[in-house]
């Protein structure tokens, strides 16, 4: 994961509510937003989504998946969100770091079609990136998913990300600097 740059003050610079208001409705680009969760230990991360389970803010038959099969990436490249996001991400680099994200993601959940997902199943692939301490930038992983969500055109997508928004918003109350 990547590293949340400190401060002067040798404090994490976090995200304010307006700014995780406007890279969600706006789809502007918030690499703060990755503090958030940045050098975070599983047992924390837990605890986190267990506060956000508490406030409804999830469903709470949600479970973290316990088992995987890791899927052939060939098929990573061929789904439908995938080369639409491609065609979306002018700068090639920008595609790669997110496609390659949103890939790492992809394969924690044993290879769910990402269009499919559901806020509690990024919440789950996180917590495999983290228990796994994968290098993912999780800034570009929850933009790649924002904008599979944008991209969708039932409300699945905007229900989604409403839910994604109000658990970010909870967890920067709950984030010290």
């Amino acid at each position: 994961m990547t590293t949340a740059k400190p401060t002067e003050t040798g404090e994490r610079q976090l995200p304010s509510q307006e700014e995780i208001a406007r890279w969600v409705e706006a789809g502007e680009d918030l690499p703060t937003l990755a503090a958030l969760f940045d050098q975070l230990p599983l047992a924390r991360y837990d605890i986190l989504v267990a506060q956000i389970r508490k406030q409804e803010l999830l469903p709470q038959h949600w479970q973290v998946i316990s088992q995987r099969t890791i899927p052939d990436d060939v098929v990573f490249e061929e789904l439908a969100e995938v080369r639409r996001l491609r065609s979306r991400y002018a700068e090639d680099g920008l595609a790669e770091r997110r496609l390659g994200a949103l890939e790492v993601g992809w394969q924690e959940l044993a290879g769910k079609q990402p269009s499919l997902w559901t806020t509690p199943d990024l919440f789950a692939a996180m917590r495999r990136i983290i228990d796994r301490q994968r290098q993912v930038d999780l800034h570009d992983l929850l933009s790649a998913v924002r904008d599979v969500w944008r991209d969708q055109t039932l409300p699945r997508g905007r229900e989604q990300l409403d839910m994604l928004w109000a658990c970010l918003a909870f967890v920067r109350q709950k984030t010290k600097k």
